[in-house]
């Protein structure tokens, strides 16, 4: 692959995207490689939580402007817009965790890709901004839907319509960032919280993520109970379970 880096190791899928002489700008062929890479990880049963990142100073600058803005109009605009936006759905809609390890500058697309991970994690260094409005679009990956999602509408609007770029600490402040650590810890302090996740069996990872697609499938909850309570059932007695379950009572 040309675009993308891939490193598995103890769990962990890490995904670096790697166009730094274009600040990660999201290409075509970046998102059919990441497309690639996402199905490696999805048939990896060793694999339980991925990291995406980005080489150099950003994490994605947005789309590719020599590929975008060949585009004139909605036949044109359309196929290219639709694209990437299927790929973060594919991020979205994940069956394993997937976090955000924000290195640089996330701005527009960027924002739109790191809000479709399910965690976001900065740099202090990092900067945001959905700031498609100031250049007479509005967010085309999904983006803005999420964010509606994700934040109080007022405050998702306020970073919509006003279109200013924001510091890390900024960001933290709506509640678009979780966590922020200062850039040389970043990777360490990810890895850590990663690390915790890829410790926990495959089922039970899968099966929380599937409470957060019903969730996002607007199930109402009676019904997302339900099916919690069916899962676990599934789950209920297994060697695994039945295992951990006679250690703890014969230290009792």
């Amino acid at each position: 692959m040309d675009t993308v880096l891939l490193q598995k190791e103890a769990g962990i899928a890490t995904i670096t995207l790697n166009r730094p002489h274009v600040h990660n700008a999201v290409s075509m062929e970046l998102v059919d490689e990441l497309h690639h890479v996402l199905a490696d990880c999805q048939a990896d049963s060793q694999v339980k939580v991925l990291i995406i990142t980005g080489t150099g100073k950003s994490f994605v600058s947005g789309g590719d402007l020599n590929q975008f803005i060949a585009a004139r109009g909605h036949d044109q605009a359309y196929p290219l817009l639709s694209k990437v936006a299927g790929l973060l759905s594919a991020i979205d809609t994940f069956t394993k965790p997937v976090i955000a390890m924000i290195n640089g500058a996330a701005v527009g697309g960027g924002c739109e890709f790191a809000g479709a991970c399910h965690f976001r994690f900065a740099s202090e260094q990092a900067r945001f901004g959905f700031v498609q409005i100031g250049m007479h679009i509005t967010t085309g990956w999904g983006g803005g839907s999420r964010l509606l999602d994700m934040l109080p509408e007022s405050k998702a609007l306020a970073l919509l319509l006003a279109g200013e770029r924001l510091t890390a600490q900024e960001a933290k402040s709506y509640g678009f960032v979780d966590e922020i650590y200062p850039h040389d810890q970043l990777q360490a302090a990810v890895h850590a919280f990663a690390k915790k996740i890829a410790a926990q069996p495959l089922e039970g990872i899968e099966a929380y993520m599937q409470l957060v697609r019903w969730k996002r499938e607007g199930i109402v909850r009676a019904e997302r109970i339900e099916r919690e309570v069916d899962q676990c059932a599934k789950l209920w007695g297994s060697p695994a379970h039945v295992a951990v379950v006679e250690k703890f009572l014969n230290k009792q």
